[in-house]
């Protein structure tokens, strides 16, 4: 099969088992990506050691703030165009891509001149311009797998995702060997974002031929416009509080932030991946007529990501200490304390409820709601960073979390665009579960191994979920999503 027959071919399926597939296909190639990149950072951090990790981390978080200035809400809005609009297609992807050429050049420029009024010594300002290229070359090479997602090529998106985190990867622990600095790491991020614009782009440009028309911009601009308040406001509590920590209390507390953190961070994915594949089925699913598709989207993903999330809860949380110290060793103990308070915020960040905002084409809505927990977020890091350092940091990012998490579930329920009872009852028996293990825990557990300890909390979480969540009809529902038959006896 040929490359433009791969690029353009498109596969008959049921929507349950298209929506499954592609899910799966997303995440299993997201999976070896955020795998990558963790291995990534613990290397750098192991290398490295507190204070050069600190600097290096403070720089690309200061890159990876003002990146996201070269999206500005362009991927989704590309994404609901391409979906609601199949036969404009050409045009919408040739604005995206003019758009993002010019946000892309004035978001280096914004970080060139943001570094001035910083105060960071040379190396760590020399960083974060060498890791602005790599990170704004990333927001970028993006849009054209925005272009993919929209199309649900979603297995051509994640090939090229995967094999540049592999090739990351691979240049990092070159580096490590040949005993290069820190400077070396950033560019090989940097020339790696460099050569995959250049292919992918190449690429995409042939076999999808966008259609230049100068009007064509000034329409998808505003089209972006219900996008771009989301996009900054979440920016700002993803990604404003590691350089927030490193201006108010220095870099090596941020690294020290960064290595509790990304054991929660590299998770992100997971709600991300499985939303984005949502977003264009459901934006094909007009609302009120086909309102029991949105409840059974709802439902399914709702109690998926209450089961993970808790999950996850208890493993970042119960072992905290053991995972911080077998990763990132004693230097990192500091990081323990981070771990355990962001452990928190997990439930919040796996929710469905914002992709349903904005698949019911209610994106001002959510907008604004991001945009309130945006300002808290700043408030809080401002609030509890100079007291309390990088936990304090950490309490901030979850209090936004929880503020946009009750918000969005609010006003579902006062429009009642979906029934959130059986959600509801999945989170109060799954915080019955959380405390009854963690009583377990620490009245017997904790005098285990770590290993023999999480592997009897797992075992018994598995076995309390299926008694008291799973039902007939989720049995049901996973076997008519997957395509499974089973012979009636």
């Amino acid at each position: 099969m040929t490359l433009k027959k791969r690029l353009s071919i498109r596969k008959p399926s049921a929507p349950k088992s298209r929506v499954f597939a592609h899910s799966m296909a997303a995440n299993a190639a997201t999976v070896f990506d955020k795998l990558a990149f963790f291995v990534i950072s613990v290397i750098t951090a192991r290398y490295l050691g507190p204070a050069h990790f600190g600097e290096y981390t403070s720089a690309l978080a200061f890159a990876t703030f003002f990146s996201i200035f070269a999206d500005m809400g362009s991927a989704e809005a590309l994404v609901r165009s391409v979906s609601l609009e199949p036969e404009s297609e050409r045009s919408h992807f040739a604005a995206a891509i003019e758009m993002r050429l010019l946000l892309s050049a004035a978001a280096y420029g914004l970080l060139a001149l943001a570094l001035y009024f910083t105060g960071y010594n040379r190396n760590t300002a020399y960083l974060a311009l060498v890791l602005g290229i790599a990170r704004v070359g990333n927001v970028f090479l993006s849009g054209f797998y925005a272009l993919f997602d929209a199309k649900e090529r979603f297995f051509l998106s994640s090939f090229f995702n995967s094999s540049f985190s592999f090739t990351v990867l691979a240049g990092t622990i070159c580096v490590v060997l040949l005993q290069y600095d820190y400077f070396a790491l950033a560019w090989v991020r940097a020339v790696t974002a460099i050569l995959y614009i250049a292919v992918v782009g190449a690429l995409t440009l042939r076999y999808f031929r966008p259609r230049w028309k100068s009007a064509d911009l000034a329409s998808f601009f505003k089209t972006t416009l219900p996008f771009t308040l989301g996009t900054i406001s979440g920016n700002i509590s993803q990604n404003a509080t590691v350089p927030i920590l490193s201006l108010l209390r220095g870099t090596t507390p941020a690294g020290l932030f960064t290595g509790g953190y990304l054991f929660f961070s590299s998770l992100f994915f997971i709600p991300s991946n499985l939303n984005r594949v949502l977003l264009p089925y459901l934006y094909r699913c007009p609302y009120p007529e086909e309102r029991e598709k949105f409840q059974f989207a709802h439902d399914i993903y709702a109690r998926l990501y209450a089961m993970l999330s808790f999950y996850i809860f208890i493993v970042l949380f119960f072992y905290s200490n053991d995972l911080v110290m077998l990763v990132f060793g004693g230097h990192y103990a500091a990081s323990t304390g981070v771990l355990r308070i962001s452990a928190f915020g997990v439930p919040f960040v796996f929710t469905v409820a914002g992709a349903i905002i904005q698949a019911l084409d209610m994106q001002p809505v959510l907008a604004r709601i991001q945009a309130a927990s945006a300002v808290f977020s700043l408030v809080a890091c401002l609030s509890l960073i100079p007291p309390f350092g990088a936990e304090g940091a950490a309490a901030a990012m979850v209090a936004a979390w929880a503020l946009a998490f009750f918000a969005m579930y609010l006003f579902l329920y006062r429009k009642r665009y979906v029934r959130l009872y059986r959600t509801f009852m999945a989170y109060v028996k799954l915080g019955l579960i959380t405390m009854g293990l963690y009583a377990l825990h620490i009245t017997l557990l904790s005098r285990f191994h770590f290993m023999a300890s999480f592997l009897v909390i797992s075992a018994l979480y598995a076995v309390a979920v299926m008694l008291l969540l799973v039902t007939g009809d989720d049995i049901r529902v996973l076997r008519e999503t997957v395509g499974l038959k089973w012979a009636r006896k």
